[in-house]
């Protein structure tokens, strides 16, 4: 197969895959990261076909537009994956400044070398930009659940040889000439394994992207929406696994609810009453231990579950979030405050304790909204110590 022919192929599969991508990120409440993904995609197809209409050997000026499209394309396909695996995107001026850089180095190799200096510079930075990409697929695989490192581990695969194989391309070319390049096995091979890339890549990336959205759904289904705090549903299943632990450890129930929360929402309004309740699960899920459970279980009360742990345990933990709350600066601007009364169960075994537990954590509370609020009161048979 010719050049000419193949690098076609690569454009037009490039611009389905930045269609299909850019389509599903406009009908994503968070993208995380695809309206990147085809950016970078589209970037590259147009790139590919300006090139087949200069020449894919040309020596002008203006080669050197597809060759920065290419670059911007690589730094898009990066914020992307930056942001689909959680890390912050690259700033506009950053990758201003980067493909500014490019464009002046590879403006200066023209000069000096003509088109053997362009295709070098590009294929050297085309090679090492792959293969940052396929670095920052390969860390992010330490990070993300296991679900999704297979497909991390078969892009950082994909695009890391890739980027061996193009830098690998630009010393050829340095070497041989643009003759060796576009034509013989060598030629054949590059663009053969460019275009199974390019083949591969729609359907890695829509599976991470079904993946992550699979997650997503799973997290709907037992996490309060506003809060992210655990719903009922999700609070039986955290509930289930502790109790199959062996032996089944002994549980404690707390119940905290906001103080004065109507004067909130009567004085602020009740999108200052949403951030307050977000940013108060939010300190409670900081300050609990490891392998509690926080859920919301009404309006402006949430349930925190955990062991009841060595003697004093809980009581710490109790005073602990009581205080974080109050310490804690509240709303947009972080100026609100708000304290909480909380009511603490005695320790309990098993589900067929849960509603007895449940029941003596709500009269505890119910003692602290009576002796003033702002306080942490034991149900008998768990005494302050």
């Amino acid at each position: 197969m010719d050049p000419n022919t193949t690098v076609t192929l690569l454009a037009l599969n490039l611009l389905c895959v930045g269609g299909l991508l850019l389509l599903i990120a406009g009908r994503m409440p968070d993208p995380a990261g695809l309206r990147d993904f085809g950016t970078g995609a589209l970037v590259f197809g147009f790139s590919y076909l300006l090139r087949l209409q200069l020449g894919l050997g040309s020596g002008s000026a203006l080669g050197l537009l597809p060759d920065v499209g290419m670059i911007f394309a690589t730094l898009s396909f990066a914020n992307g994956l930056r942001q689909f695996t959680g890390r912050a995107p690259l700033g506009r001026g950053r990758l201003a400044a980067v493909v500014a850089v490019y464009a002046a180095v590879a403006l200066g190799a023209l000069l000096l070398a003509g088109g053997v200096g362009r295709h070098v510079v590009l294929n050297l930075a085309l090679g090492l930009g792959y293969v940052l990409l396929g670095l920052v697929a390969l860390r992010a695989t330490r990070r993300e659940v296991p679900l999704l490192r297979t497909p991390l581990r078969l892009l950082a695969g994909l695009v890391g040889v890739l980027g061996l194989v193009t830098a690998a391309r630009g010393l050829v070319i340095l070497a041989l000439g643009l003759t060796a390049v576009f034509e013989g096995a060598l030629a054949q091979a590059y663009y053969g394994y460019s275009v199974a890339v390019t083949v591969l890549l729609c359907p890695t990336l829509l599976w991470m992207v079904f993946l992550r959205l699979n997650m997503r759904l799973g997290e709907l289904a037992t996490h309060d929406a506003l809060t992210g705090a655990l719903n009922r549903r999700g609070l039986d299943e955290g509930l289930l696994r502790l109790h199959a632990q062996r032996p089944s450890p002994l549980l404690v129930a707390m119940l905290v609810d906001i103080d004065h929360f109507k004067q909130v929402n009567d004085q602020q309004g009740h999108a200052t009453g949403d951030v307050v309740l977000r940013d108060i699960a939010k300190t409670l899920a900081e300050g609990v231990r490891g392998g509690d459970l926080v859920a919301r279980w009404g309006g402006e009360e949430f349930l925190v579950v955990g062991q009841a742990g060595e003697p004093g345990a809980v009581q710490a933990l109790a005073e602990r979030l009581r205080a974080r709350v109050q310490s804690a600066g509240l709303g947009e601007q972080g100026t609100l405050a708000c304290t909480v009364s909380i009511g603490v169960s005695a320790p309990f075994a098993g589900p067929d304790a849960w509603a007895a537990a449940l029941r003596a954590a709500d009269a505890a509370l119910y003692e602290a909204k009576r002796a003033g609020r702002n306080r942490v009161v034991f149900a008998p048979g768990l005494t302050a110590s």
